[in-house]
């Protein structure tokens, strides 16, 4: 009673969020679909489990078939969606209980963070504080960028996972503290490599102090023994077996696996039967990592040059390198710039410096190293990696609520009633400067853009004219990759390819189809038994075709030009262009 007595605050907190949120984004939540690709393909998979394909299956059947390839993601993030819907099916229906799974696990996922933020805060700041930084959480554009309703990509529990293997270092139990944060990196990289900086990051934080003796291998020793513990579970718990022969580079794959137990095969009796002496540690480091590493190429060469080393050139030069998610901070648009750094980051950055150089005497040294490190470590990370954006904002939290905190005491404290008016309203912006600043510019420039740019594009590729090709027999269509998650999804057809790198000999064919002179292109279509063409004039990833290849296919039906093998389709109140392909040896007479 008394612990949640404790908690009373923070929940109340994210009711009022949660509320706030929901009416937010009430525009999105009535449509049923999530946000982006990611978060609609997910829901296919759902769908799929459900339906009855297997746990251990998640290949996309109706994406290149009949070369379909299995999912990069396991099915764990579908659990608390799968126990929602299936909770609420009986009550609501089928749609109902899907749209409310997906606005309610973000909701869960979000109270979550702020606790945790709060748990972390709370070891090196007083209790308001703690309190005031998971409320700021909701003021965090990158991490509600991830974590709202709707939004039921692995990214949102990305952050969680972050923030628990945060939290766990400072647990005064070393081995406990071990164990849980193994745990929490192992089912973070089991959902998505994209953790393996950050891990990597708390891995060396507790080999520094290993090797430099600063502090005993007990939270390593049993950080690294949980690990290849967990991700063995995990692996085998996702994928039902263990073929050496089947390695993925971007997931953990056995190769990984096998190259962790080299490597702990040889630090774990090091941590815990080496003499405290700094050159045989180091040399037991080494031996380590040559040993994880030979296994790793003996096993998997191809995935020595990173995740994407195996991607079809095509695919890495006409989509990859246009992922901005994926791109350095310097790549990204200035208002995206200001929206992500100009919040808990830029104000954390600050308020890590002025503790630092202020030499506080109240703050324990050793926890603000810990918490100091992660979130430097996050931001370098976030420059060269815009989704990195998420877990640098959470970690700088704790900082920005100090700040805010003192600056509203001192703004409280100033005598003269207008002086402090404006002093207490200014805290706002040191809360929210980013989105902000943004406001004011668009004020300013009378720029008031909130959508897509293109109103035309929103129009063509909105759910109800994608609804309109249920109109058409079941076909295997080729579209642009960010249409093909929600085609998946409102109709029974299947596409080429999505922007979903496992499938990416369909993606680099689907590049080929659109580039190439029409009599190449409708040998690929041929090929892969597609009926239509669905796209929209306005779509930036065709542009991008026509541009560099005017005389490609797409560079003539967008100039008028059309193929003899081609048919035009028109779908009633639908925007789409259609095209039907004629198959060779008919006439197209129609």
């Amino acid at each position: 009673m008394e612990r949640l007595r404790g908690n009373l605050p923070l929940l109340l907190i994210w009711l009022a969020v949660c509320a706030v949120l929901i009416l937010v984004t009430r525009g999105q939540i009535m449509t049923g679909i999530g946000w982006d690709p990611d978060d609609q393909l997910r829901m296919v998979q759902l769908r799929d489990w459900l339906g009855g394909q297997s746990w251990f299956d998640t290949t996309q059947y109706r994406i290149g078939e009949p070369d379909s390839q299995p999912m990069h993601w396991p099915r764990w993030i579908e659990l608390p969606l799968a126990l929602i819907f299936l909770a609420l099916k009986p009550l609501f229906g089928t749609a109902a209980a899907e749209t409310a799974a997906m606005v309610v696990v973000p909701l869960l996922t979000l109270g979550l963070a702020m606790w945790l933020v709060m748990k972390i805060t709370e070891p090196l700041f007083d209790r308001a504080i703690a309190i005031l930084a998971a409320a700021l959480t909701a003021t965090a554009v990158p991490i509600v960028a991830q974590i709202r309703p709707m939004r039921v990509d692995h990214h949102g529990w990305q952050i969680i996972l972050a923030l628990t293997a945060l939290w766990t270092l400072f647990w005064p139990n070393k081995r406990s503290g071990g164990m849980a944060l193994g745990a929490a990196l192992a089912l973070w990289l089991s959902i998505s490599l994209e953790g393996l900086p950050i891990s990597a990051a708390f891995i060396v934080l507790l080999v520094w102090r290993w090797v430099f003796q600063t502090e005993g291998g007990v939270r390593l020793f049993w950080t690294l023994l949980t690990f290849l513990i967990t991700s063995f579970l995990l692996y085998l718990g996702s994928q039902g077996g263990f073929d050496t022969a089947t390695n993925y580079c971007d997931a953990l794959s056995p190769a990984h696996l096998l190259a962790c137990t080299a490597g702990a095969a040889v630090m774990l009796p090091a941590i815990k039967w080496l003499p405290e002496n700094i050159l045989l540690r180091v040399g037991s480091l080494a031996v380590a990592g040559l040993a994880a590493l030979a296994i790793l190429y003996s096993l998997a060469p191809q995935c020595m040059g990173g995740a994407f080393n195996t991607m079809d050139p095509v695919v890495r030069d006409y989509w990859l390198v246009h992922i901005l998610e994926g791109l350095p901070i310097w790549y990204q648009n200035g208002k995206t710039m200001v929206s992500l750094l100009g919040g808990s980051i830029i104000v954390g950055l600050a308020s890590l410096i002025y503790i630092v150089g202020a030499r506080r005497a109240e703050l324990d040294r050793s926890k603000l190293f810990i918490l100091g490190y992660a979130f430097l470590w996050a931001l370098v990370l976030s420059l060269f990696v815009q989704r990195a954006t998420a877990v640098a904002a959470a970690f700088a939290l704790p900082f920005m609520a100090w700040a805010v905190h003192q600056a509203f005491v001192r703004a409280r404290g100033i005598e003269r009633p207008l002086t402090r008016i404006l002093a207490t309203a200014a805290v706002v912006f040191l809360i929210m400067p980013g989105p902000l600043a943004i406001a004011l510019f668009n004020s300013v420039s009378g720029d008031q853009r909130t959508g897509e740019a293109n109103p035309e594009n929103t129009s063509c590729r909105n759910d109800a004219s994608l609804d309109r090709l249920n109109a058409l027999p079941r076909s295997n269509l080729l579209a642009p990759f960010d249409f093909g998650p929600r085609i998946l999804l409102l109709t029974p057809h299947s596409v080429l390819a999505t922007s979903h790198h496992r499938n990416d000999q369909a993606m680099a064919d689907q590049i080929r189809i659109f580039t190439a002179a029409p009599d190449v292109a409708r040998d690929l279509l041929e090929a892969h038994h597609i009926r239509y063409i669905v796209a929209c004039d306005a779509e930036a990833e065709l542009a991008l075709y026509g541009k560099k290849h005017p005389d490609g296919l797409w560079g003539q039906l967008a100039s008028g030009e059309q193929p003899d093998w081609l048919q035009s389709v028109h779908l009633r109140d639908s925007s789409l262009k259609l095209w039907r392909v004629t198959p060779k040896g008919l006439r197209n007479d129609m």
